[in-house]
Formats: C-alpha cells, sequence, structure tokens
C-alpha cells in the first residue's frame, strides 16, 4: 500500500482523517516502531541514527515543506521507542516526518503489499493493546 497502491492508500487516509488524533498518531507511532525494530536491528546507536537521517534528508530534498533535520531524529529517535521526547512537540509536523520515515524504510526494505498489510494490522493490534 505504502509503495503505490492509490486506492488502498487513499482509504487508509480516509480512515485516519476520520479517527481522533490520539487514535491516528498512535497508529502512526506504531507502524513507524515495528520499521525501527527491523531497521536499527542490527545498529541504533546514534551514529547510525546519523546515517540514516542524512539518508532521509538526501531522499526528501525537495520535500515542501522542507524536512528538518532536528525532527527527522526525533521521529527515528521516539520510533525506537524514545517517547518522551514527544513532549512538547508539533504533533502535526512530527506526523509529516514520520510519515517520510516510515516511507523509506518501507521503499529500502522493498516490502510487498502484503508484507505491508501485515504490517499494519500488527501496528492496530498494538494499538488496541493500549
Amino acid at each position: 500500500m505504502l509503495k503505490g497502491e492509490a486506492d488502498k492508500a487513499a482509504e487508509l487516509a480516509r480512515s485516519i482523517e476520520d479517527a481522533p488524533w490520539t487514535e491516528s498518531g498512535a497508529l502512526l507511532t506504531a507502524v513507524c516502531g515495528i520499521l525501527a525494530e527491523e531497521r536499527f536491528e542490527a545498529d541504533e546507536s546514534p551514529a547510525a541514527i546519523r546515517v540514516f537521517v542524512d539518508e532521509m534528508l538526501q531522499n526528501y530534498a525537495d520535500a515542501d515543506p522542507p524536512l528538518k533535520p532536528l525532527m527527522c531524529e526525533v521521529a527515528a529517535r521516539v520510533a525506537l521507542g524514545e517517547l518522551q521526547l514527544l513532549k512538547g512537540l508539533d504533533l502535526n509536523d512530527l506526523a509529516i516526518h514520520q510519515m517520510a520515515f516510515m516511507n523509506k524504510i518501507v521503499q529500502d526494505a522493498e516490502l510487498s503489499p502484503g508484507e505491508i498489510d501485515e504490517l499494519l494490522d500488527d501496528a492496530m493490534t498494538l494499538v488496541e493493546e493500549l
């Protein structure tokens, strides 16, 4: 879905728009957390995060509005469990950076539509358990 199935992406966007912010933000954070676990399994050091953020900024150099390096790092660190970083953040700004974070990992991993559906199911289960 995140790799270009427009109908499914539109359906997800509609469901997120209809959900209260806390639910949609929780779902987005859950997806990012699952993806981060796998992406940073071997190394979640500050250096590894910096390399990832640099790649992310390069991949989305033409983003409008432009991605902010610090918010890219915060998105990665929140996904890795540093939830205390959420305090005082603009959640709309964070969501933009989480979407870019999520999209980069999905594209890098070349996930199949089935794998993406499984990821979303796992994230929904996590959110329901909260």
